[in-house]
């Protein structure tokens, strides 16, 4: 099987690919730069590259993962730019192959938006609601895989994550940005607000959820990917400071806190763990041991 991860250096994309490739799989890439000589340097929102990219890679399964993920980003132009016409780009392309791929698109749970506590964990029925740009793309990007699913027949499933964790991520992310603190022997650090509570799973486990996925395609599904429990961001604060021995100097930054913020986001995926027979193989603690280990 000839595998394509798009953004495939990102923080999920090197997990998936190592992942996939421990598995015997033949995986190609595609990012926005790359010194990797099998990864292919495309920018997405380039319709000429991406449709000339994939009739050479011509692959069998396509890994969405390509995208702006942060939520507190600053261009909203160049986050849909990428996140809503890069998929248009690599959906026309790859509808545009003799044989239709398998196409999974990397949603997020940030098109739920702020969901109550009572009806919360949030199951894939939940209004699509989102409250920033980046979960609005995310909205959009859906709605275009599910056009071309109807219109052209392109195999697809889409599945909505949760917040992960793991070594690589981008230290804008609280969890990150507290151990590259902790690295740098900078015991003072800013953070917003660390009552919110947010559902973490190990990016390891997200990447076995997805290989599972593409080996077992159930076309046209939608999937939560979560653990079901929601931790206080403070408590997480605690246990890296246990694990690392370090007592940090935390300051509470009005600047840090958003205006739209969700306060709980805890998520339902029984409908996922019933059909693949998949549950998370690491603790919160465990992936929190890993990155620091590093």
């Amino acid at each position: 099987m000839n595998i394509l991860i798009t953004g495939i250096n990102g923080f999920v994309g090197t997990i998936l690919r190592r992942l996939l490739e421990e598995r015997g799989y033949r995986v190609s890439g595609i990012d926005i730069r790359s010194t990797d000589s099998n990864v292919r340097v495309v920018d997405i929102t380039d319709q000429t590259a991406v449709m000339r990219n994939m009739e050479e890679l011509n692959p069998d399964f396509i890994f969405h993962l390509a995208a702006i993920s942060r939520v507190d980003y600053t261009n909203p132009s160049l986050l849909y730019s990428i996140n809503v016409t890069g998929t248009l780009n690599l959906l026309t392309a790859a509808s545009h192959l003799p044989e239709k791929p398998g196409f999974l698109l990397v949603s997020s749970s940030q098109i739920y938006g702020i969901v109550d506590d009572a009806s919360q964990p949030i199951t894939e029925q939940a209004p699509i609601r989102p409250v920033n740009h980046y979960g609005a793309s995310k909205a959009s990007a859906e709605h275009l895989v599910q056009v071309f699913h109807y219109e052209h027949g392109l195999p697809i499933t889409i599945v909505r994550p949760f917040n992960h964790i793991g070594r690589g991520q981008d230290p804008h992310f609280v969890i990150p940005k507290i151990v590259k603190s902790i690295r740098e022997n900078n015991t003072t650090i800013q953070l917003g607000n660390l009552s919110v509570m947010r559902d973490f799973l190990d990016v390891r486990d997200v990447g076995d959820a997805y290989i599972r996925i593409m080996e077992n395609f159930k076309d046209g599904s939608v999937f939560n990917i979560a653990s079901g429990t929601a931790y206080k961001l403070s408590d997480l604060v605690e246990v890296i400071q246990e694990i690392a021995r370090v007592k940090l100097d935390i300051h509470h930054s009005d600047s840090l806190i958003r205006k739209n913020e969700i306060l709980k986001a805890v998520g339902d995926s029984s409908a996922f763990k019933k059909q693949y027979n998949w549950q998370p193989v690491y603790s919160i603690r465990d992936s929190l041991e890993w990155i620091l280990s590093e």
